[in-house]
């Protein structure tokens, strides 16, 4: 399993991340992660993003689609008032 942190994720997305929201519900853990956002190129931020976060495998390596494991294959993100996961609203203070 993957080794990519929030710092990792903070440098791939330049932003600063507060509080995360970890669901039980959230059948992918590793791929989707909602974090309140601090900070965006240095400006202050206040509100929650849903990132979708694809890193690379050995496949992907052996398939020729990435130079090493781990790699950051797609990252996007929206931003998020309530857990697509289980509905809980996201606290804007």
């Amino acid at each position: 399993m993957s080794n990519f942190t929030k710092q990792d994720l903070e440098r791939e997305s330049q932003s600063e991340l507060g509080q995360g929201h970890m669901c039980t519900n959230n059948i992918h853990p590793h791929h989707l992660k909602i974090y309140r956002i601090k900070k965006i190129d240095g400006k202050a931020q206040q509100h929650w993003e849903l990132f979708s976060l694809w890193l690379a495998t050995a496949e992907d390596v052996a398939n020729g689609d990435a130079e090493r494991e781990d790699e950051v294959l797609n990252l996007s993100s929206i931003e998020i008032e309530f857990c697509p996961f289980c509905g809980t609203q996201l606290s804007q203070s």
